[in-house]
Parts: C-alpha cells; sequence; structure tokens
C-alpha cells in the first residue's frame, strides 16, 4: 500500500515540478518549466489527439501516442485521430484512421480538416489535443519548430509561392487564436521564436521535460547487442561505426553527413556508416555511393536500441529540429554525439559533454574535421561516453509524456470550470 502511494505520488504536479527544477537548476541552465496549475480534476474526461499520419519510428507520432496513453493512466478515455495508420494499434484507447485523400499535401490537408469537422462534434470530446498545426484544438503540443522562424532565410519570391503562404497561414491560425491556444514545447528556444513571430504571450506556452526511455540494461547486454548486430551486417569490433537514426533525412542533415564521411574515406580507420530510419534514400544514394566506406541504409527498425549499443557515436548534423529526441536516446546509451546547435537539445550534449555541437552559421569543412576526430580519437570518445552515461543518470530526461498529460488534464479542466 505504502508503496502504491508512492509511485502515485512521482506524478502528481507538485512533485514533478520540483524534480525537474531541481535537476536543471543544479546544473545552472537558463531553463525552468512553469508550475502546473493545482486544479485537479473531479471527473473522467474524453480527449481526442489529432495527427496527420501515425507511423512507427517517427519522433512526433511517438510523442503523441506516449502522450495519449499516460493521459489514459490518469483515468480519461482517449481517441487518436488521424489519415493513416501504420504498424500495431494502440494498446488502450480507440484510434479513428479517416484516410488520405488528396493530389498534394495542400489539399490532403484541407480534405482531412473537412473530415474533422465533421468528425469530431459526433464524439463529444472534452477537448482536443493537436500535434501538428491543426484548427479546432484546444491545446497544441508544439513537436515541429516554428515555421516562419525556419523559413526565415527564403528568399522572397519563394515566401510569395502557394506552399509557403499556406503553410505560414495554418501556423497564424494557432497562435492568432482568439482565445489563445494553450501550447506545450519541448525547448524554450522554441518559446522565444514562436514569441517573436507572434503576438502571444509566454505564459500560454509550458515548457515541459525531455521523454526518453530509460536504459535499465546490464552491461553485459549491450555488450551482446553489439556483438549480436556487428555480426547481422558483418562488421568487426575494429570497424569504427557511426550512426544516423531519423525518418526525416532531409531536414536531419543526412546529405552533410553523407559529405562528410566521403571527406575522410582516407582514414586510416576503418570505418562504416549506418542509417537507420524510414526515410527516401533515393536522392542520397549517389552520395552514399562516393563515400568510399561501406554506408548500410537499414531500414526502420523496432530494435533501434540496440544499434545505440553497436555504434560508436551518433552523427546527427540536422538543419533542424525543435528538440531532437535522438541525442539523449545516444547518452542514455553512453554513445558520443556529434550534431549541430540547431537542434533544440544540442545543449544536452554541451551540459554533458558528451560530445561536440557544431555552431550555426553551418560549416562543411567543421564538421568533416570534427568527424575524422570522432572517427580516429578512441580516448576521447571513451570519456564522452562516461560523461554521457553520468549525466543520463543524474539528470530528468524521462518524464516529458507523464507531464503532458497532466498539463493536459489541469488545462481542460480549468477550462471546462469557465463554461
Amino acid at each position: 500500500m505504502n508503496s502504491n502511494n508512492n509511485n502515485n505520488n512521482q506524478h502528481d504536479p507538485a512533485t514533478l515540478m520540483r524534480h525537474y527544477n531541481s535537476k536543471f537548476s543544479a546544473n545552472h541552465t537558463r531553463f525552468h518549466i512553469a508550475a502546473i496549475p493545482t486544479i485537479h480534476s473531479d471527473r473522467n474526461m474524453k480527449i481526442g489527439f489529432v495527427l496527420y499520419d501515425y507511423y512507427p519510428f517517427g519522433g512526433l507520432q511517438e510523442d503523441c501516442l506516449a502522450t495519449a496513453l499516460a493521459t489514459e493512466r490518469l483515468g480519461h478515455e482517449i481517441h487518436i485521430f488521424t489519415r493513416t495508420w501504420k504498424g500495431e494499434p494502440p494498446a488502450r484507447g480507440k484510434a479513428h484512421i479517416l484516410g488520405k485523400t488528396g493530389w498534394s499535401n495542400t489539399s490532403r490537408n484541407q480534405n482531412f480538416f473537412k473530415q474533422l469537422s465533421a468528425t469530431l462534434p459526433q464524439h463529444n470530446l472534452d477537448g482536443i489535443v493537436a500535434f501538428n498545426r491543426i484548427p479546432q484544438a484546444d491545446i497544441y503540443f508544439a513537436a515541429d519548430p516554428c515555421f516562419l522562424e525556419r523559413k526565415k532565410a527564403t528568399l522572397f519570391w519563394q515566401k510569395l509561392g502557394s506552399r509557403h503562404r499556406y503553410y505560414a497561414a495554418l501556423e497564424a491560425s494557432i497562435f492568432k487564436a482568439v482565445p489563445a491556444l494553450e501550447t506545450l514545447v519541448l525547448t524554450e528556444r522554441e518559446i522565444d521564436a514562436f514569441t517573436k513571430h507572434y503576438p502571444i504571450s509566454k505564459a500560454h506556452f509550458h515548457l515541459l521535460p525531455p521523454g526518453v526511455s530509460r536504459v535499465e540494461q546490464s552491461v553485459s547486454m549491450k555488450l551482446r547487442n553489439r556483438a549480436n548486430l556487428r555480426s547481422e551486417f558483418g562488421t568487426s569490433e575494429a570497424t569504427t561505426v557511426a550512426l544516423f537514426v531519423g525518418s526525416g533525412f532531409r531536414i536531419k542533415g543526412l546529405d552533410r553527413a553523407l559529405k562528410a564521411v566521403r571527406a575522410n574515406q582516407s582514414s586510416n580507420t576503418k570505418f562504416e556508416f549506418w542509417i537507420v530510419g524510414n526515410g527516401n534514400p533515393t536522392r542520397f544514394k549517389k552520395l552514399a555511393q562516393k563515400a568510399g566506406v561501406p554506408v548500410r541504409f537499414i531500414g526502420g527498425r523496432a530494435d533501434v536500441a540496440s544499434f545505440y549499443d553497436a555504434a560508436d557515436f551518433l552523427l546527427h548534423p540536422a538543419y533542424s529540429e525543435s528538440a531532437g529526441k535522438v541525442l539523449l536516446e545516444a547518452i542514455t546509451h553512453g554513445l558520443p554525439v556529434l550534431t549541430t546547435d540547431t537542434c533544440g537539445y544540442e545543449y544536452h550534449i554541451r551540459n554533458a559533454n558528451a560530445g561536440h555541437v557544431l555552431p550555426s552559421p553551418f560549416s562543411q569543412d567543421q564538421l568533416n574535421d570534427a568527424l575524422k576526430q570522432f572517427i580516429e580519437d578512441t580516448k576521447i570518445r571513451k570519456r564522452w561516453s562516461a560523461a554521457a552515461l553520468e549525466y543520463a543518470a543524474n539528470q530528468d530526461l524521462y518524464s516529458c509524456h507523464e507531464f503532458a498529460a497532466k498539463l493536459i488534464e489541469e488545462i481542460l479542466t480549468e477550462k471546462s470550470m469557465k463554461h
């Protein structure tokens, strides 16, 4: 009985807030999470979660499903509305698959919005949480970076195009809404970006802790994972393996990574580059063929965590990432990280001293030089690995979805009290 009470207390809002803030204040970071309201729901609610498409291994998709299931554990009924669903159905709750029609992204989105307008009222929902920029929501989980900030360097004539104007208007519909939507964000830089471009108070943003899975396996299991995967690909223990994880190959900088690999093909160290994710490799295969070292397009894998054990470092030179959960997944496995400062979670790599963060503006030459060190300097990789594991053991990198679920409950409860 006491054990159950203790377990429940771990997820009450005051405990979560104290725990999260204590982790960050101890390391003198600039982050502070907003206090959660102390309003408690006295009834079970029916809550909708909306995203364009669900598929395994997507960061936004994982955040949506994990947050929905955490909300269900609080006692609420959950419904997920999406155009398509790939993979296993949710263990609990109900997924509503509305279909995907249209010849372009814009037309597919507009058709989805019409379907939502017809479907959502039928379910008498107490609230709607959107994980993409979708109208009709009560809460927006901003898993994607601010569109206007990301496109600020776009040429003027390109901004006049229908695609740019459409997505700019869609984002504006979220952040110029009256009353203002409550927005859950993964990093403080996204709060800064949104408030820079839209007249919305920071009081409407709620900063979440990260939400990766804890690594609770033994050293012997990690070594077994490493040996098994290297055996699967015929890769010797003496070979240095760089790992790339993610489905959005373009935005995550796979072209930059392949150019850097090619620049280091004459390294004296045996070297391979593994790419795990469901992205389309077509446009990258020519670069891969010129790399001069084995490049493996492995596709999506359910056992992606084992790849962090099998590789020697993560290579993630992204163009833009609102967060970059793979950076934290890597350091929880003790895997050093080479990334860019355009990733929201890059500060964790710097705070942990778990690798190297390339500054903006991006320089391909700097990436090439940094990759050379990662490939050849085993001593520094060991230091980074040890630092990563220590950091992961002493920081809250894990409670995002429980925290988000509690916030959703509080926001919707407060909303119901006003009506």
